[in-house]
């Protein structure tokens, strides 16, 4: 039996623990095999640069692409570059625009911040910020959250912050592909704004946006079991 090819990009300060619970989903009632490959972000001084780096990662023809984040916006410049590499687009936590001016005065100010005092680690306002009131108490989650942050670290923190602030609003584009593609965000999501992703892409049918219910911007954690019956529908496995 063939199996199929899922990549998956995390988002900033995300390693491969961030699709696990997904992965333990997906791999429970997948009808057919299925290889999930995660791919880092590396470190390259530019979005192109790292996007021509994940592009030579993806070497199964026709497969299927997953971002989170960050790694959403970068998956979006992967198909828009490479349009013939991916058979399908998901894009969880993402809307692929530039970043709001709060985004970018924060962003400022922790870089500010980091190069005078270095970095001690995720404070829980920040984690708290990004989750779902409901998921406040999840200890698994916060664990893992700040498992990640640290084993990743100061220099890929500064790296990220700095090297990917600066980006362009691809969903314009994006609303004009052929290629079928998902949105998944919480609607409690603080960073990516579903109501703005509906209206840009509404008159497109190969988009579909999807929004779950008590769900913040950690999607991939809070709600793995409904994400993965996402994905299950998108890579028609039931």
């Amino acid at each position: 039996m063939i199996s199929q090819t899922i990549y998956f990009i995390p988002g900033t300060m995300c390693d491969k623990r961030l699709w696990l619970p997904l992965w333990h989903e997906l791999q429970k009632t997948a009808l057919f095999p299925l290889k999930l490959i995660h791919l880092e972000i590396p470190q390259y001084n530019t979005i192109d640069n790292i996007v021509a780096h994940l592009n030579k990662q993806i070497t199964h023809d026709d497969s299927f692409l997953v971002g989170f984040s960050l790694g959403g916006y970068l998956a979006s410049e992967l198909i828009i570059k490479y349009p013939n590499k991916i058979k399908r687009l998901l894009l969880v936590s993402n809307m692929s625009c530039a970043l709001a001016d709060n985004e970018l005065k924060e962003r400022s100010r922790t870089i500010d911040w980091i190069q005078s005092n270095g970095y001690s680690g995720i404070a829980m306002k920040r984690i708290r910020a990004l989750l779902h009131n409901n998921a406040h108490n999840n200890q698994s989650i916060t664990s893992t959250i700040k498992a990640m942050d640290k084993d990743l670290g100061e220099d890929v923190l500064l790296h990220q912050l700095t090297v990917t602030t600066q980006r362009k609003n691809l969903l314009p584009v994006l609303a004009k592909l052929s290629i079928p593609l998902t949105f998944c965000i919480g609607e409690q999501d603080n960073i990516a704004n579903l109501e703005k992703v509906i209206e840009k892409t509404k008159y497109n049918q190969s988009i579909t946006v999807k929004g779950l219910k008590n769900t913040g911007h950690m999607l991939p954690l809070e709600q793995p079991i409904l994400l993965a019956n996402i994905l299950k529908e998108w890579l028609k496995l039931q």
